[in-house]
């Protein structure tokens, strides 16, 4: 039987060594499969649509231009994206902010993160456990929390919403 996680490890490493070459329609699958999640992070983060999308085309253009940035090493690519988003926006609302997803996190952006994900029921903090710390495809966390796929899928969805819902930069400025 083939590992799901590992099928998708697979696809990234793929994803990231055909950007580099240059294949401008794998740029198209990445963006067929997370716009939709960046863009409703980006309009969250904004509050305007303009400025959502201009945000997640910055994402994909700095994706494009700079693959080697991506590494599946160390971030799946939809964390590395959601990084990315928020990256931009701290540098484009004026926020002091290092360069590139990469950066080091600060502690009061440590705290936020925490406390939002300290706020999620443990059946949240369970499926984002599994699916981003552990790289489990949803059906595998859904098998290992003894839930149905669709349950998984709402409590990923739910956990996302709140972290998405509130302010990530609350926590680097203080307010």
């Amino acid at each position: 039987m083939v590992d799901p996680v590992d099928d998708a490890a697979r696809w990234e490493r793929q994803v990231q060594i055909r950007l580099v070459r240059g294949e401008a329609a794998v740029l198209g699958e990445v963006y067929d499969r997370y716009a939709r999640m960046l863009h409703s992070v980006a309009a969250r983060l904004t509050g305007e649509e303009q400025a959502a999308r201009d945000l997640v085309v910055g994402v994909f253009t700095h994706l494009w231009q700079h693959p080697q940035a991506f590494d599946p090493g160390r971030y799946r690519l939809g964390t590395w994206l959601v990084m990315a988003t928020l990256d931009r926006h701290e540098r484009t609302a004026g926020s002091v902010a290092a360069p590139g997803p990469d950066a080091r996190l600060s502690a009061a952006r440590i705290e936020w993160a925490d406390a939002v994900i300290g706020s999620m029921n443990r059946g949240m903090r369970g499926a984002i456990h599994l699916v981003h710390t552990e790289k489990m495809d949803y059906r595998r966390a859904a098998t290992e929390l003894g839930v149905a796929e669709g349950e998984i899928l709402r409590r990923l969805r739910d956990g996302l919403n709140m972290l998405a819902s509130t302010d990530a930069t609350a926590g680097e400025d203080g307010r």
